[in-house]
């Protein structure tokens, strides 16, 4: 078996997301978006999909590095096709990314599975058939009927566990929201979520790498005392330091 196709289908569709220039997502008004369908052909007819951003798909990467490295080649040797893409990033001048070599080997895969007839997490060495999920938020808002209150997430958080979600993660608000970021709102609205869910549901929250050490200290004993299973990204993401003196730092419940 060989690789014969390799074929980009742009489209559009609805979305109500916008993302800020850190890739965050917002709701906000719907609006038409494209996205791109990546489709990898064997000369027997077997295909692989997956869905990616159009820019991460271009006509000059797929003719550039995509197609020259995989066309005529066994699509089973996935390893080997991944590292004869890597080595086009040197010369790529930046273009061909991680994330456009990741989509390919996802393509790969994608054949791999309908061609044998097998879900890929058992290719890639299963263990279980299904895994625990939690109830997700996306940022807060300032939108009637979004997450504009800590009420809100305390009402969006009953309506996961009537779902079925056995636990919960909020993302609270960030810029643009006019009073973003709020430690005082961000315990509120945590404060919320636990009054609403009771003491045995797991929560988490991601305070969007919008803090300070001491703010990111501060919320974090508040979390302490609403008993949060864990607290993800309250500080710059690159800033080990930070991270290393939130750890050590005493806590209320530090018996040291």
């Amino acid at each position: 078996m060989k690789i014969e196709r390799i074929g980009v289908r742009i489209f559009t569709h609805t979305t109500k997301k916008e993302r800020d220039i850190d890739g965050h997502t917002h709701p906000g008004p719907a609006r038409q978006t494209r996205s791109a369908l990546l489709t990898i052909t064997a000369d027997d007819g077997s295909e692989g999909h997956v869905a990616g951003s159009p820019e991460l798909l271009r006509p000059h990467l797929l003719d550039g590095f995509i197609r020259p490295t995989l066309l005529g080649q066994d699509p089973f040797l996935r390893e080997k096709l991944w590292l004869a893409l890597t080595h086009w990033q040197r010369g790529s001048t930046g273009q061909l990314t991680d994330r456009t070599v990741a989509l390919v080997e996802l393509a790969l895969w994608d054949l791999a599975g309908r061609k044998l007839g097998q879900p890929v997490w058992k290719l890639i060495g299963g263990y279980r058939d299904k895994v625990p999920a939690y109830g997700s938020t996306m940022c807060g808002d300032e939108i009637p009927g979004g997450l504009a209150t800590p009420e809100d997430y305390g009402r969006f958080a009953e309506q996961l566990i009537a779902r079925g979600y056995k636990a919960i993660k909020l993302h609270t608000w960030m810029p643009p929201v006019s009073f973003a970021p709020s430690v005082a709102m961000d315990i509120r609205a945590c404060a919320a979520v636990r009054e609403a869910v009771g003491p045995d549901v797991p929560l988490m929250l991601d305070a969007n790498h919008w803090y300070s050490r001491t703010e990111a200290l501060e919320l974090g004993r508040a979390l302490q005392k609403l008993n949060y299973y864990w607290f993800e990204e309250p500080m710059e993401e690159s800033s080990m330091s930070s991270y290393a003196w939130l750890a050590l730092a005493p806590g209320d419940y530090d018996e040291r």
